[in-house]
């Protein structure tokens, strides 16, 4: 494994980050920003659209989202990193031909072995391997809702409504949020969204939220297929 480091340190017009090898000779990624303060979560999740993670042993209860001050250093944070973008495109074909599998089961109410797939996905993939496989089920509830609905999935525009008016993040449970909104985001063309919400999952406090909201992404995918299926007992 590549022990890899990023800095976020504060300048006159913001914030950089950079993502340094391992001699700290040659910077990989640099990056500006115009916060006006040290944003970690933030900085964690744009390292994810940029191709690095947190590495999951650099949490712990004297760090922040993973990130630590470096000593002598004013207004610079350091935290480890790994390498997320080495997925080549037989991985994606293999990641989407076991989505298509996941999806299938759940439609045809084998649940346990739907989870099992997903389940199988997540302990083997890379943080940007699982965010395809996430937007992969997007896509698939996206067709399977516009078909449900006689819309064409390239140009109609999705909403969350609930049945009493409330605010979905007033009665829904995290997971149930996640895939409510990645789902609508992704149907929308908003990738920013998409990665925030995958990027705040995956450095959440509890460890096994990430694994909840794909889990319940699958579900919702799922169901939308099943609902969009001629003859299905719905």
């Amino acid at each position: 494994m590549k022990h890899l480091t990023a800095t976020c340190t504060g300048t006159p017009e913001g914030y950089r980050i950079r993502v340094l090898d391992e001699d700290h000779d040659v910077c990989l990624v640099q990056l500006l920003f115009d916060w006006d303060s040290f944003r970690p979560a933030s900085a964690g999740h744009r390292l994810i659209e940029h191709g690095y993670r947190i590495r999951p042993d650099a949490r712990a209860s004297d760090a922040v989202n993973g990130w630590r001050e470096v000593p002598g250093q004013p207004r610079t944070w350091s935290v480890p990193v790994i390498p997320t973008n080495g997925d080549t495109s037989d991985t994606q074909t293999m990641v989407g031909e076991r989505l298509v599998e996941a999806v299938s089961h759940w439609a045809e109410g084998r649940h346990d072995q739907a989870r099992e797939v997903l389940a199988d996905l997540a302990r083997n993939g890379t943080p940007s391997l699982l965010y395809g496989a996430a937007t992969g089920l997007a896509l698939m509830a996206k067709e399977a809702l516009a078909k449900m609905q006689g819309l064409n999935a390239d140009t109609a525009f999705w909403i969350i409504l609930t049945s009493d008016g409330s605010r979905p993040e007033d009665i829904l449970p995290q997971p149930h949020l996640f895939a409510a909104r990645f789902i609508t985001a992704f149907a929308n063309g908003d990738t920013a969204t998409t990665l925030a919400l995958y990027g705040a999952a995956f450095t959440a406090p509890d460890p096994e939220l990430l694994s909840h909201c794909l889990e319940m992404l699958l579900a919702a995918t799922g169901e939308a297929v099943r609902a969009a299926t001629p003859g299905a007992d719905r």
